[in-house]
């Protein structure tokens, strides 16, 4: 089979195995860095780099986002707690959403409200069964054609709950790509 053959037939796996909730637009602009960077002749290992450093940046933007991130012992002030080992118990139980940073949890602001935790985080993280903490983040901050071109979150600030947990049941096992 020709090189023209065989790249079409990848193009076309590919397609193929594309997220419904990835915007072709933003699909499409990844797979031709991705095959720009392969006829630029970059070496695996630049390719990696770069990939690994596209990844950090983007997980600065989705902890940054929405107004940032809390400290265990800032949520535990917010929510009313007498200590940080509270939190912990609310995260373990799946009930906040978080990531390590260094050797400290950091939680994003946009789960709470004045009142507490924002209703429905606890049920879409239940239905979700995100994997990695990550996960979690882009589930609820991305805009989905799906769901009105509104994010999940943007659902539950509205009390929408109901429809973004059926969103996180139909995200589930998808992961973040």
């Amino acid at each position: 089979m020709s090189d023209y053959g065989t790249a079409v037939m990848e193009i076309q796996k590919l397609i193929e195995e594309k997220r419904n909730d990835v915007p072709y637009l933003d699909f499409l602009r990844a797979l031709v860095n991705s095959k720009r960077e392969q006829a630029n002749g970059r070496t695996g290992q630049q390719a990696e780099k770069r990939a690994v450093t596209r990844g950090l940046v983007a997980r600065r933007r989705l902890a940054e986002a929405e107004g940032g991130s809390y400290s265990s012992e800032e949520v535990a002030r917010a929510l009313g707690y007498k200590n940080r080992q509270s939190v912990d118990y609310q995260r373990e139980a799946g009930n906040l959403v978080a990531w390590r940073s260094t050797n400290k949890w950091r939680y994003p602001v946009w789960q709470f409200t004045k009142n507490g935790i924002l209703p429905g985080i606890k049920e879409c993280l239940d239905a979700l069964k995100a994997e990695e903490s990550w996960d979690a983040m882009i589930f609820f901050l991305s805009k989905r054609h799906s769901l009105g071109g509104e994010s999940p979150l943007d659902l539950l600030r509205q009390g929408k709950t109901e429809e973004a947990i059926a969103a996180a049941i139909r995200d589930r096992g998808h992961g973040a790509q």
